[in-house]
């Protein structure tokens, strides 16, 4: 009778672990974030208690989840480990340790399930503390490549000049990058590990302890990463992470996401430093278009003006055509878009611009993005908002915007098309400075440039004026009369008060929406523009 009551009750908690594992949403990238439960060594019973808790396994979960999704790849967060035995598990590419602690798994079909994924084919990112998860387990150790020993109590920074720069996930930051103020773990890797990522001996601020060498002597350092394989599998281990703060810095959400694709084998072991087919890849403040090892565009979002912008911008022949902060006018950037006055507020110039202060009364914001790369084309989607920088939380103005970029053709010609939805919540009064009159979609074009022929789309440019000419004039082109290389810029269905302004001296450009008068918008009214760019 006893034995019918067990089995009747280990059928229903059956059951119910898979009601709960249905409820798991299928997505590429499972961030597990399991961290409080140990294994009571006399009982051997998982107990949730005594394991340490880095506040980074959320937050870093949270940014890993925000970052990869806004690059294409969908995340599922947990800290469940039903969800090992789910269907939606069927359909992961990829496994994130984010900062897990301890013991990962409630039974062996959970552990049977994660070992088998990577030893398949599947991907492995291990975090930080992961390296001490399954802790006494002989298996996990030599699965992940290595354990946790100890770490030193003060933090420091980590050169990455000991470094592998030909694996894709260290190529993508500076050479004299520097990490800065973590936490030192003193792993054990094995001896089938790639070694990444080494703090040397004479960097480590305590003197090193003898058994701190054991595991890679060979080495000489302590191994920070390293990566390996696991049957088909890839893993990528990374002791960097310990402060919550650095998941929301882009290189470290770029140094991630690259080492994810190479655990999921969509990025190669080696770096091939040229390439022939154009393609699109992340940076650390965006995204970017390479084709012969040389950068076509890059669009960067996380800058420190809130401001997105273009540069480089490069013709066919690798030539940047575009100045970003240039000394003169710090505050010009590239290919950009900025209003110049809100209800009256500055949104363009800095305040004080010597002193190094480059915000303006008028506060833009990003708040989200999403990047959508398809071979050597992307579209980028953005939500910003505009408001007081006094004010806090005080916003005037939404924006909805789309950035098209197109691939480059055999020539290496392309062309980026730009369009703003921008949606008032109070009356708000667009306005530019008269009578030159700038402000909205900008180039701001290198030195190079000066010997370009300028010639206007719907009527003739006046530079000596320095306003290009007539109403109804919606482009200009820029030409190089030695190479025929240059760039269009022109506004695609104007709004009736439009002038495109040039400068001549400073080889700026920009079709003004707001020319003749202001433009007012009612709370609810919405404003379109679009433009585009053609590099040929």
């Amino acid at each position: 009778m006893k034995s019918r009551v067990k089995t009747a009750v280990l059928a229903l908690c059956a059951a119910a672990l898979n009601l709960v594992a249905a409820d798991f949403t299928p997505a590429d990238v499972l961030v597990y974030t399991r961290w409080q439960h140990v294994k009571n060594p006399k009982t051997g019973e998982v107990v949730p208690k005594g394991a340490f808790h880095h506040q980074s396994t959320e937050v870093g979960a949270e940014e890993i989840r925000r970052y990869f999704t806004a690059n294409g790849l969908s995340c599922l967060v947990t800290d469940q480990p039903a969800v090992f035995t789910s269907d939606a598990f069927k359909k992961v590419r990829c496994i994130v340790l984010a900062c897990t602690n301890h013991e990962l798994f409630e039974n062996d079909a959970q552990r049977e399930a994660f070992y088998s994924f990577v030893e398949k084919g599947g991907g492995l990112l291990a975090i930080h503390s992961a390296s001490a998860n399954e802790r006494g387990q002989d298996r996990f150790r030599h699965f992940l490549g290595g354990s946790f020993h100890h770490h030193y109590a003060d933090h420091q920074s980590v050169p990455f000049r000991h470094a592998d720069r030909t694996h894709p996930a260290i190529a993508c930051l500076p050479a004299d990058y520097v990490w800065a103020d973590d936490e030192i773990y003193i792993n054990h890797p094995e001896e089938n590990v790639r070694p990444l990522l080494i703090l040397d001996w004479k960097d480590v601020l305590e003197k090193s302890r003898a058994g701190d060498k054991e595991g890679c002597p060979k080495i000489g350092g302590h191994v920070l990463e390293w990566c390996k394989t696991y049957g088909k599998g890839r893993i990528y281990y990374t002791a960097l992470g310990h402060n919550p703060q650095d998941f929301g810095k882009m290189e470290f959400q770029l140094h991630l996401f690259k080492a994810a694709k190479w655990a999921m084998g969509d990025l190669p072991d080696v770096v091939d430093a040229k390439t022939a087919a154009a393609r699109v890849e992340p940076t650390i403040e965006g995204v970017k278009c390479v084709k012969d090892g040389k950068t076509m565009w890059q669009l960067n979002l996380a800058t420190r003006e809130s401001k997105v912008f273009v540069h480089p911008l490069c013709l066919p022949d690798g030539r940047c055509i575009t100045a970003a902060r240039p000394a003169d006018h710090p505050w010009h950037l590239g290919l950009w878009f900025c209003w110049k006055y809100i209800n009256g507020l500055n949104y363009w110039e800095p305040r004080n611009p010597a002193a190094g202060n480059l915000f303006p009364d008028g506060l833009t914001v990003v708040r989200d993005y999403a990047i959508r790369p398809n071979g050597a084309a992307c579209d980028v989607d953005l939500k910003l908002w505009y408001g007081p920088r006094a004010e806090p939380g005080r916003v005037l103005l939404d924006e909805e915007r789309r950035i098209a970029f197109g691939a480059p053709d055999a020539d290496g010609r392309y062309a980026i098309t730009s369009t703003h939805v921008f949606t008032a919540r109070e009356e708000v009064t667009l306005d530019c400075r008269r009578p030159v009159g700038y402000g909205g979609f900008s180039l701001r074009m290198a030195d190079l440039m000066r010997g370009f022929t300028a010639t206007g789309i719907g009527g003739a440019p006046d530079e000596k004026r320095n306003v290009a000419g007539p109403k109804g004039m919606t482009g200009i082109t820029y030409t190089d009369p030695r190479t025929k290389h240059g760039v269009t810029v022109r506004s695609l269905d104007p709004i009736p008060t439009e002038r495109h302004y040039s400068w001549a001296d400073h080889r700026y450009t920009n079709p003004v929406p707001m020319y003749e008068k202001p433009l007012v918008l009612k709370p609810g009214e919405k404003l379109e523009l679009k433009y585009e760019v053609t590099i040929f």
